[in-house]
């Protein structure tokens, strides 16, 4: 028996070492490999028997084939493979953003300002021309266009991140499906402890490293096995696998359960949301961070504020707000010094939602409380009456109407045939059908009417006898009475052609500063290019500040990809000088049994 066991002791060298050149050129052929984990040969010894009271090898034999696969630098190249697709994310839609607002020396939204003041001082100068009236109107709609096309990107960039989360919460429910098959067919292949499925484990890591591209997941893998047999501490999970998100598990095992849209047609937005086993819904947009998605959801905004049509938050909403409060206090501070020059009418634009018993203080914040003057002028540009109007936090319209037609001595001469009410009537009218209303003063044949503004915004905010229409970035634009006929126009107080004092107070505005309500509350006193720099400062600032962060990102992402190519990746020269070793091994191996064969030569020689 002992020399036909030494022959057997040689054929398991030789079968172990084919095994290691096989796994070693598996190695080799998988450098390039998107995602390969470098394995190993468990080699063990054959056992022995006893033979004149001695223990005698019989041989090698080959355990298994691990992985060389550490899961705390696996876990460390997924967290950075979440913070660094976050702020790439970020980052590409910032400067797609910084790229809409140029502010070159020629170009841009505050070259169209400048423009824009410079016609109004043509005007002023020339009140009585034509053609510096069409050049003003045609400023004008250059400026109000450019905040329609500005602010109309960006809601569109808005949108299109809205659509990219759909895409994306479509990919993390493919990975989280896949990976539970992938279970499944793990489980089935690791029947018993020496067997491994390796690609397929290497295919689950793959995914779970995909999918922390998109979010911020966590995958519980307990128990997990550690080996100290090779030059460094390998762990692999186990069989107990959870993966989940934000504490809501999408994978438990071979089960999957999906993360779900909810979409609003009317507002085309979608949310994402969790349906427990109970059949409870949790909203999760509010939750989810980091990865593709965590950036989308702070890109676009994650609470939609249904009765305002728009989101409460988000980095775009944010510059679309501050895009809106700056033509909206354009608006408001450009319609209330225009208000000032008499008319023979004036009238609001349709005030949507605005009934005549809602407080007006409460309608529109920039709406303040204080007083305004209704002056009356004759065609000669003479000054007749004045009454002042007072507004506070109560103040309605169905009040103001009262106020402007009670019939008051507003001359103190004691005379009741001169005064606001005798040359002017107001009206105020609420359609529930359009759900907006409309707010007039019509002065008698042979007068005109102004309103002269003392800090309460109320002809600015409804655009009263104003120049702009509008009450946003979305919708400022020349009053249509004026685009229609820009003859109409007049730069004096009175109303009468020569004159220009009501146009010299706009030409100042350039230069004043003025409050600007912000949409988060608070207020911010500026010239108007002064906001406007600032807003287009944190646009810029924005985009820096993610750069800084993504090169952060960047540098530990490669640092950490290195430590764990260093004990997961393959390294040709280690593989060929192996390669070399284990040659040599079946070579060694090979001389055993080429040897016994000489011997069992010898033997029956002897026998003949």
């Amino acid at each position: 028996m002992g020399i036909f066991s030494t022959l057997h002791t040689g054929v398991t060298g030789l079968k172990a070492s084919e095994v290691q050149i096989a796994t070693t050129s598996n190695n080799i052929s998988n450098a390039n490999s998107t995602f390969y984990t470098r394995q190993r040969v468990v080699q063990t010894t054959n056992g022995f028997y006893t033979t004149g009271g001695v223990q005698v090898g019989t041989g090698t034999s080959v355990d298994s084939i691990i992985r060389l696969h550490d899961e705390y630098s696996y876990y460390k190249l997924k967290n950075a493979s979440t913070q660094l697709e976050y702020t790439k994310y970020l980052g590409d839609t910032l400067k797609e953003v910084s790229q809409r607002f140029p502010d070159l020396q020629s170009t841009g939204i505050l070259k169209d300002l400048e423009n824009y003041n410079k016609a109004w001082n043509d005007f002023a100068s020339n009140p009585n021309e034509n053609a510096t009236k069409v050049a003003l109107v045609k400023a004008t709609q250059t400026l109000t266009e450019s905040l329609n096309n500005t602010f109309s990107t960006l809601g569109k960039m808005q949108q299109k991140v809205n659509d990219d989360i759909k895409s994306t919460v479509d990919e993390i429910n493919r990975i989280g499906e896949e990976i539970a098959t992938i279970n499944k067919q793990i489980y089935g292949q690791e029947a018993l402890t020496t067997e491994h499925a390796n690609e397929l484990r290497d295919r689950r890591d793959e995914l779970e490293l995909t999918l922390s591209k998109l979010v911020d997941s966590v995958a519980s893998k307990n128990p997990i096995d550690q080996n100290s047999r090779f030059d460094q501490t390998i762990t692999d999970p186990g069989h107990q696998y959870n993966l989940s998100i934000e504490g809501f598990t999408i994978v438990d095992g071979i089960n999957f359960h999906p993360l779900k849209l909810d979409y609003d047609d009317k507002n085309k937005s979608y949310s994402i949301y969790y349906e427990t086993a109970d059949e409870k819904i949790r909203d999760l947009t509010g939750k989810i961070k980091g990865g593709q998605l965590g950036a989308q959801l702070d890109l676009r905004g994650r609470d939609y504020n249904k009765l305002e049509g728009k989101y409460e938050n988000g980095i775009l909403q944010g510059y679309m707000d501050s895009l809106d409060t700056f033509a909206k206090t354009l608006i408001n501070e450009t319609n209330n010094l225009y208000a000032s020059s008499a008319k023979n009418s004036m009238t609001s634009d349709y005030i949507n939602g605005l009934q005549s018993n809602i407080p007006l203080m409460n309608y529109d914040r920039t709406i303040q409380p204080g007083s305004f003057d209704i002056v009356i002028y004759d065609e000669k540009g003479d000054k007749q009456a004045t009454k002042t109007i007072t507004i506070d936090v109560n103040t309605t319209m169905e009040d103001l109407v009262r106020q402007i037609n009670f019939n008051s001595d507003d001359n103190g001469d004691h005379n009741s045939q001169n005064d606001v009410d005798d040359f002017i009537n107001a009206s105020f009218s609420y359609d529930p059908k359009s759900n907006s209303g409309l707010f007039q003063i019509n002065a008698k044949s042979g007068f005109k009417v102004a309103i002269e503004d003392k800090g309460t915004n109320f002809a600015g905010a409804f655009s009263i006898g104003g120049f702009f229409s509008g009450n946003n970035a979305g919708n400022i634009s020349v009053k249509d009475s004026i685009l229609s006929d820009p003859s109409t126009l007049r730069a004096s107080l009175s109303g009468v052609d020569s004159g220009n004092d009501m146009a010299n107070k706009i030409i100042q505005l350039q230069y004043d500063k003025v409050n600007f309500y912000n949409d988060d509350g608070t207020i911010d006193k500026l010239t108007l290019e002064e906001y406007y720099r600032k807003f287009t400062g944190k646009i810029a600032s924005d985009g820096e500040n993610n750069e800084v962060i993504l090169a952060s990102n960047t540098t530990l992402y490669n640092s950490v990809y290195t430590e764990y190519q260093s004990k997961s990746g393959v390294n040709t020269n280690e593989e060929l000088a192996a390669l070399i070793q284990y040659q040599s091994s079946y070579g060694a191996a090979a001389k055993i049994v080429s040897t016994v064969d000489q011997m069992l030569d010898t033997l029956l020689g002897l026998k003949s």
